[in-house]
């Protein structure tokens, strides 16, 4: 391991640390803490570990070599697994806006990358600096930026689902498949000038960041549209269940409808405040990212929301969570929203009772 302390395994491996880090000051919204952002990267360090027994040990004893390898069948294994490791993210309700999406891609990306050079490192330190300069500022970025390619991509081809009321993840092929070949692109790509490592490694480290930019400029008019509009949406809700009423929307009258045939056990007030509660829940965390993203920190006074919302539940009970939670009118993107709400104020979200 002593390589990884030497000027070679600085230049290895904090490039791509450090343009992560950039990206996530630039994020207005401040979505990734280090927590988050930790967790992202050892996904990402999990998918490099997966790859090495094809593209480390296993390596030498293929026929075809590593230039042919490398060139064109490792970009297909190794943006696979990233692009399974970002699945897991989407699958978890962990991304939520598309600058978020190139934030996470981006994350798991670097954390493939860092343990690949970790491994290369090991096996070949005596290598000149130049060739640990190219890996670090080219390879290392490049797989950050393919893992960003996927992850953009996957969350426009989910967008639709992710914003409907009541809708549930469910892998869909086709809104991943044109993201990973992409991806695989992309890295097919960058392999081809073997004999000129330099060329591939300034392109890379010129465009890549360049695009994340573009997409965090696009993403964060984007990201802002929907929280006015959700917003406006709530405090409409809102005012309807403040007045004794139901909103006169579909999951409204829905929701009303079951409260009145669960009326014998359960008392309707507590199903309406219940909605209520999270309809405070879910404009209050609008409001919040809406004001970071204008620049202003906003106190975490939401204590006593989060405080009724676990008493409620605990007066409704799981089953009739369960029959509510089909028909609550919150999307995945809402969930997602309410859950940054909870993170930032620092307390602990229960996943399951959430989805009710």
């Amino acid at each position: 391991m002593t390589g990884l302390l030497t000027l070679d395994g600085l230049v290895a491996i904090a490039p791509v640390l450090i343009l992560l880090l950039l990206f996530e000051w630039l994020d207005v919204f401040h979505l990734m803490g280090w927590r988050e952002t930790a967790g992202v990267l050892l996904l990402g360090a999990l998918a490099g570990i997966s790859a090495y027994p094809v593209s480390g040990r296993l390596l030498d004893a293929m026929p075809m070599g590593f230039s042919f390898y490398s060139r064109f069948v490792a970009p297909w294994i190794e943006e696979a697994l990233k692009g399974a490791a970002i699945l897991v993210l989407f699958a978890r309700n962990r991304i939520g806006f598309k600058l978020d999406a190139a934030i996470s891609g981006f994350a798991v990306g670097a954390g493939f990358s860092v343990v690949e050079n970790v491994f290369y490192l090991e096996r070949f330190g005596h290598l000149a600096l130049g060739v640990w300069m190219v890996r670090g500022l080219g390879t290392a970025i490049m797989h950050g930026a393919t893992g960003a390619t996927f992850a953009i991509a996957a969350h426009q081809l989910n967008e639709r689902d992710a914003r409907r009321p009541g809708v549930r993840w469910r892998l869909h092929p086709a809104h991943y498949l044109p993201g990973y070949l992409v991806a695989v692109a992309e890295h097919v790509l960058f392999n081809q000038f073997p004999d000129r490592p330099q060329l591939a490694m300034l392109t890379i480290l010129i465009v890549a960041p360049l695009v994340v930019l573009l997409v965090f400029r696009f993403g964060i008019r984007e990201a802002e549209g929907w929280l006015a509009a959700e917003a406006q949406e709530h405090r409409q809700a809102l005012e309807a269940l403040r007045a004794g009423r139901y909103p006169q929307s579909e999951p409204g009258r829905l929701i009303e409808a079951l409260a009145e045939r669960l009326s014998g056990r359960t008392p309707a007030d507590a199903i309406r405040a219940y909605l209520q509660v999270q309809t405070e829940i879910a404009l209050r965390a609008e409001e919040m990212l809406g004001a970071e993203a204008a620049g202003h920190r906003t106190p975490f006074a939401d204590a006593i929301l989060f405080d009724r919302q676990r008493a409620l539940r605990d007066q409704l009970g799981r089953t009739t969570l369960a029959l509510l939670a089909p028909v609550m009118p919150f999307s995945r993107n809402e969930l997602w929203e309410m859950r940054e709400l909870e993170r930032k104020a620092g307390r602990r979200h229960d996943d399951r009772p959430a989805r009710g």
